[in-house]
């Protein structure tokens, strides 16, 4: 039987599930799953901050949709060196959601 290698090789990256963004912060290695006390004993504060608060809707009965609270989000940036891009990390409700590169 042969085997066809670059299909497979195709498939399984195709297959691979797609993980989040991580950041380094000196010996440290921050991701999405860390809480925003461990990012802040990792990396420190960040260069700057941005706080917003949004309102949280749900549908009602007759089909609209009501407040039915807020959220709280920042975006914190961190220049980590001259030479890496800077990495936005995302802040819902005190929870790490995201962390992405920006330029």
């Amino acid at each position: 039987m042969r085997t066809n290698l670059p299909a497979l090789l195709v498939l399984s990256l195709a297959c691979t599930p797609v993980l989040g963004e991580s950041m380094r912060c000196g010996a440290a290695i921050v991701d999405e799953t860390a809480s925003v006390a461990t990012l802040l004993e990792k990396c420190g504060e960040p260069q700057s901050k941005d706080v917003r608060t949004e309102d949280v809707y749900a549908p009602n009965v007759t089909g609209g949709t009501r407040k039915i609270g807020t959220r709280t989000i920042e975006r914190w940036i961190y220049q980590r060196s001259s030479s890496a891009l800077p990495m936005a990390v995302t802040i819902v409700d005190g929870k790490v959601t995201r962390l992405e590169r920006v330029s």
